[in-house]
C-alpha cells in the first residue's frame, strides 16, 4: 500500500475512475478534503476470499431455513 494521497473535493469528483483504479490496483488511499474542512477517505477493502456466487448464498440460506424450522411461506 502506498501513502495517502491528499486530493481536494473537485479532483476526486473529476477523477472519480482513476482514483477507483488506482484504490483497486496499489491499494492507495486517498484522503479527500471539502472546503468546509471535512474530510473523507478513500480507500480498498481487503477481502477474504472470492466472491460467492449468489445460488450458493440461496442454498446455504434455504439449508438454514430447513434446519431452524422457519416457514417462509407464511
Amino acid at each position: 500500500m502506498t501513502d495517502i494521497q491528499d486530493i481536494t473535493e473537485e479532483e476526486a469528483v473529476n477523477n472519480l475512475s482513476f482514483l477507483l483504479t488506482m484504490t483497486e490496483r496499489n491499494r492507495t488511499v486517498w484522503r479527500i478534503a471539502r472546503e468546509n474542512g471535512s474530510v473523507a477517505l478513500l480507500s480498498p477493502v481487503i477481502q477474504s476470499g472470492p466472491p460467492i456466487d449468489k445460488d450458493v448464498i440461496d442454498q446455504v440460506e434455504e439449508f438454514r431455513q430447513d434446519m431452524m424450522g422457519v416457514d417462509t411461506e407464511a
